[in-house]
């Protein structure tokens, strides 16, 4: 279980000390869906950032826990939280444009996470990468393994930022709008893709979206 109890995360900013979150409590079961629903500039990335202890350089978690079965997120050093930042938590973040490595070919991406935080390496770590991104639609996976993140559409980037998450199997996933800037087609293709996956991994989710009409069509697939 995924808990969080009296979360609180401030922000230094020009205009003097910034309430982000105060006193979020809430906890995500294994296989479990919590939806984070508000309005822009409300602190719900803030929260997936302070989850994976991301925060901007001025930004801090000023009271609260955060809990993975029973250990203290917040307490553990930063070389033991690399090992849950991706391997117990994974993350889709919120512009898979500026979330990928343009200069790097996407399989070396995935490839890359694979290896950091499961024991493939190689060409066992390579099948991996390819058979996940047949997994989430993305064509011909042999050949675009190799390809540059501008050769892909929106649709495709984003596909591949799920492969990547979910090739670690996390047993906890943080969707940070996982659909924005996408046609409403691509949107239910993305929606149901990672229900499928939730139910296939067992993992529990935090969803994030400032869209409620969104959110009731996610609702309406979880029925």
């Amino acid at each position: 279980m995924l808990t969080i109890d009296e979360l609180k995360v401030a922000l230094d900013a020009d205009a003097g000390l910034v309430r982000a979150i105060d006193g979020l409590s809430t906890a995500i079961r294994r296989g479990e869906t919590f939806a984070l629903v508000g309005e822009s500039g409300c602190g719900k990335s803030m929260t997936a950032l302070a989850l994976m202890r991301l925060l901007p350089d001025n930004g801090s978690v000023t009271s609260g826990r955060i809990d993975i079965e029973g250990h203290d997120v917040l307490a553990l050093p930063e070389s033991s939280m690399r090992a849950v930042r991706g391997g117990r938590i994974g993350m889709i973040f919120q512009e898979p444009a500026t979330s990928l490595n343009p200069v790097m070919r996407v399989g070396e991406q995935i490839v890359e996470a694979i290896e950091a935080h499961t024991e493939l390496r190689g060409e066992a770590a390579r099948a991996r990468a390819i058979e996940w991104l047949g997994r989430v639609g993305i064509p011909e996976p042999q050949r675009r393994i190799d390809e540059y993140p501008f050769r892909l559409s929106g649709g495709q980037k984003q596909r591949v930022m799920i492969a990547m998450t979910l090739a670690c199997e996390p047993d906890f996933l943080i969707a940070d709008e996982p659909t924005t800037a996408l046609d409403v087609t691509i949107q239910a293709q993305i929606l149901d893709l990672l229900r499928q996956l939730q139910r296939e991994q067992g993992m529990g989710m935090l969803l994030i979206t400032h869209d409620l009409p969104w959110s009731r069509a996610w609702r309406s697939r979880w029925r």
